[in-house]
């Protein structure tokens, strides 16, 4: 039973936040509308913006696992565009409310874990070890490189189709991660 009624609170709270603000939503409401009492709630989600937490990180890294390397990783862009585009109205409802800050600190430590991997991989491939200075600048470069891209994407109202998206973005970087890496080891 645990598990169904975290089910059902997922999916309500996804039908709530495609209709309004997460700043509008309570976790009262939201256990009146799936029919679970607070305590439930709290035996699953420790807030309302833990439970987008759970849904974002479980639905996106399900769909962007295999696309995790530096073969794959526009792969992987795509992917999360495309669960963007599709999430639209609950992302939005999220990027327009006071939540704003906590969700995209949430984000962009995702997106270092796997920018991590990545600059990990090319270390492999190329057989060195950056210093950790460098490691750490070259993953927050690609940070705030791709975020700062998606957040202007969500804020001009996801218009730009994905693929054009990433086009632009293969002409501007392709190539960079391991000539970035590369670079530092040789300076």
């Amino acid at each position: 039973m645990k598990q169904s009624a975290k089910n059902v609170i997922i999916k309500s709270y996804k039908e709530l936040l495609n209709k309004k603000s997460i700043d509008k939503l309570t976790v009262k409401e939201l256990c009146e509308y799936c029919g679970v009492n607070r305590q439930t709630f709290y035996n699953h989600f420790t807030d309302i913006m833990d439970i987008f937490k759970f849904i974002f990180f479980e639905e996106l890294s399900v769909e962007i696992a295999q696309n995790r390397t530096f073969e794959t990783w526009s792969a992987g862009f795509l992917t999360t565009m495309y669960y963007l585009k599709r999430n639209s109205k609950m992302i939005l409802h999220v990027y327009h409310s006071s939540y704003w800050p906590e969700a995209s600190t949430y984000i962009r430590n995702l997106s270092r874990a796997l920018l991590e991997e990545v600059v990990d991989e090319c270390e492999k491939k190329l057989n060195v070890t950056l210093q950790e200075a460098d490691r750490s600048f070259i993953v927050n470069f690609y940070i705030h490189v791709f975020n700062g891209l998606m957040i202007d994407w969500v804020s001009e109202g996801m218009k730009e189709e994905p693929e054009k998206m990433l086009e632009r973005l293969l002409i501007m970087i392709t190539g960079s991660i391991p000539r970035s890496v590369d670079a530092f080891i040789k300076k």
